[in-house]
C-alpha cells in the first residue's frame, strides 16, 4: 500500500508560516543586499536536516552551527538596516497616527521656496518626514527646529550658507535640521541626468516613506520623490497637487489590495515558498526516522437510522507508523482509532477503502503500511 501522509490543517499552517517568514527574510535581505548571505543560510539549514535524515549526527550539528553563526554574523554586519527595519515595523504597527497642526501654509510656504530656488538655479534639497523616522537613515546635520518659512528655506541653500550642501529635514511645519547627508541608492536604472543631489533623494526615499523634493542646479527643475517614483512639477499649485494626493491615503478595496498582495514580489514569493517547501520536506523527512506498529480498533460512525451493522472482515487494523522519536515517545499511540464514515451507506455488504484520514495522527507522523487495506462490513436493518 502507498504511503498515507497525515496532511492536515497543522501541517499547511506550518509551511505558510515557514513561507512568510522567508519571505520576509528574502525582501529585507534584497533591501540590505545581503540575498546571497540569506540564501547560504536557508541552504546550510537544509544540508543539515539532510544529514540528519542519513545518519550524519554530527555533520548536522556542524552544518547548523555554521547556519547560526550566519544569522549572528548577518545581524551584526548588517545592524543598521536591523534597526531600520524594526522602526519601519514600529510605524507600521500602530493603531493610530498622530495628526499635527494644519500644513497647508507650511507647504504653500515650502512650494514657494522650491520654486525660487529653482529660478536662481540654486540646489536644494528638502525631506519631508512622514511616518517612518529617518534618524537612523541621515548621518549629521545641524539641528534647527524652527517654524517653516520661505525666507528661511532659502536662506540655508544660498551658495554662500554653512548649511547649503546637505539636506533640510521638516517634520510637520517644524524645520528639524538642516546639512544633513543622506544614503545614495544603489539602483542601476538611475536616468544620467541626475546627479549626487538626485541619488541621495532617491536613497531615502525607497528606505523610508518619506517625500523628497530635489532642485535641480543645473536645469533649474523640481522633481518629487516617493518610494522608487519621482514626478517632475512645474509649479507651487501643481506641487501642492502632489503632495495633498501623496499623504492623503488612499482607499481601496479589499479585492484590489488581495490582488496587489498577490502580484506583488512574485519571484521572492515563488522563492520563499520553494524554500519553505524545500526546508519543511528536508525536516519531515528527518523527524520521520522512527518506526512503531500499533494494532487500531476499528470504529463505524454515522450509521443510517434504522440501519446497523450486523459484521465486518476485522475488528482491527495493523499500522505501522514512521516519525520523530519524541513524538513517537510522547504521544498515546494506543489511543489511536480507525472510524469509517457510514452515513452514505446502503443496505448489504460495503467495501471501505482505509484513507489518510481514517486514522487522526499525531502531527508529524505518517502511515507507512497498513493491514487490511480494506473492510468489509454488512449493514441491515436494525432487530
Amino acid at each position: 500500500m502507498s504511503t498515507l501522509t497525515a496532511l492536515r490543517w497543522q501541517n499547511a499552517t506550518d509551511f505558510l508560516v515557514l513561507t512568510i517568514a522567508f519571505y520576509g527574510l528574502l525582501r529585507w535581505a534584497r533591501e540590505a543586499r545581503a540575498l546571497r548571505i540569506a540564501f547560504g543560510i536557508a541552504g546550510l539549514h537544509a544540508a543539515a536536516l539532510l544529514a540528519l535524515h542519513f545518519g550524519l549526527v554530527v555533520t548536522s550539528w556542524v552544518l547548523n552551527g555554521l547556519a547560526l553563526t550566519g544569522v549572528v554574523l548577518l545581524i551584526v554586519v548588517f545592524q543598521p538596516e536591523v534597526r531600520r527595519t524594526l522602526m519601519h515595523l514600529d510605524s507600521r504597527l500602530r493603531l493610530w497616527t498622530q495628526s499635527g497642526p494644519s500644513r497647508s501654509s507650511a507647504r504653500t510656504s515650502i512650494g514657494e521656496a522650491v520654486f525660487s530656488l529653482a529660478r536662481s538655479r540654486l540646489g536644494s534639497l528638502i525631506v519631508l518626514v512622514r511616518r517612518d523616522s529617518v534618524t537612523e537613515l541621515t548621518d549629521d546635520g545641524i539641528a534647527l527646529d524652527a517654524r517653516i518659512s520661505r525666507e528661511l528655506i532659502e536662506s540655508v541653500f544660498q551658495k554662500s550658507s554653512p548649511l547649503h550642501d546637505g539636506a533640510l529635514i521638516i517634520h510637520g511645519d517644524r524645520i528639524i535640521k538642516a546639512n544633513v547627508v543622506l544614503p545614495l541608492t544603489q539602483r542601476r536604472d538611475v536616468p544620467t541626468m541626475f546627479g549626487t543631489r538626485h541619488r541621495a533623494a532617491m536613497g531615502l526615499a525607497e528606505r523610508s516613506d518619506a517625500i523628497v523634493l530635489v532642485v535641480s542646479e543645473q536645469r533649474g527643475e523640481v522633481r518629487v520623490m516617493r518610494g522608487r517614483e519621482n514626478w517632475r512639477v512645474g509649479d507651487t499649485v501643481g506641487l501642492l497637487g502632489v503632495l495633498s494626493s501623496l499623504e492623503t491615503p488612499t482607499r481601496t478595496s479589499l479585492t484590489r489590495r488581495a490582488l496587489r498582495l498577490l502580484t506583488s514580489d512574485v519571484r521572492v514569493k515563488l522563492a520563499a515558498a520553494g524554500l519553505a517547501a524545500m526546508v519543511w520536506s528536508l525536516w519531515f523527512l528527518a523527524a520521520a526516522t522512527t518506526f512503531r506498529t500499533v494494532s487500531v480498533p476499528i470504529e463505524f460512525s454515522n450509521v443510517p437510522q434504522g440501519m446497523d451493522v450486523s459484521g465486518q472482515s476485522a475488528t482491527r487494523l495493523e499500522i505501522e507508523l514512521r516519525g520523530s522519536p519524541w513524538v513517537m515517545d510522547t504521544s498515546s499511540l494506543t489511543e489511536l482509532i480507525a472510524r469509517f464514515d457510514l452515513s452514505h451507506a446502503k443496505e448489504g455488504l460495503q467495501t471501505l477503502q482505509v484513507q489518510p484520514d481514517t486514522v487522526e495522527l499525531p502531527p508529524g507522523t505518517v502511515i507507512d503500511r497498513v493491514s487490511p487495506k480494506t473492510v468489509n462490513v454488512r449493514v441491515g436493518p436494525r432487530h
